[in-house]
C-alpha cells in the first residue's frame, strides 16, 4: 500500500461510530485527496505520537447515509480531538466498503476489521 501521508482537521461527526462501539476522529480532508471507499489499517500520528487505528472511507450505507467519510478509530486512545490536525499512514486496506444488513452485524464486522487491523500494524 502507499506510504502517503494524509493530513486534515478532525471535526463533529454523527457519533455512529460511538454508538456502534467504535468511537472515531471524523477527518476532514483536502478536497483533492481520493481515497478507494473501504476499510484500512493505519498509523494515526497526534501530537508527535503514533498510534494504531483503522480508517472507514466511505458513504455509510448500512445507516442509510451518503456523504463521503473518512472516519478513524484509534486504537486505546481516549481525549478530545476536535479542531486539531492529524495525519496518518495507509498501512494495508482491509476489506471494500459493504453494505450489513443491520447495525449488529456492521458492530460485528467492525470488531474482526479492528482485530485484522491490529494484526496488520505488528
Amino acid at each position: 500500500m502507499t506510504s502517503c501521508v494524509y493530513s486534515g482537521i478532525v471535526i463533529h461527526g454523527l457519533h455512529n461510530g460511538e454508538s456502534l462501539g467504535f468511537p472515531t476522529a471524523n477527518v476532514q480532508l483536502p478536497d483533492d485527496v481520493h481515497i478507494a471507499k473501504g476499510v484500512y489499517a493505519v498509523w494515526v500520528y497526534i501530537d508527535g505520537k503514533r498510534h494504531e487505528g483503522m480508517l472507514y472511507v466511505g458513504t455509510r450505507p448500512t445507516l442509510s447515509l451518503s456523504e463521503l467519510t473518512y472516519e478513524i478509530n484509534i486504537f486505546d486512545f481516549e481525549g478530545d480531538l476536535y479542531g486539531q490536525e492529524l495525519a496518518f499512514v495507509i498501512v494495508k486496506q482491509l476489506r471494500p466498503e459493504q453494505v450489513f444488513k443491520s447495525r449488529d452485524a456492521l458492530s460485528a464486522q467492525l470488531a474482526k476489521d479492528c482485530a485484522a487491523a491490529r494484526e496488520a500494524l505488528k
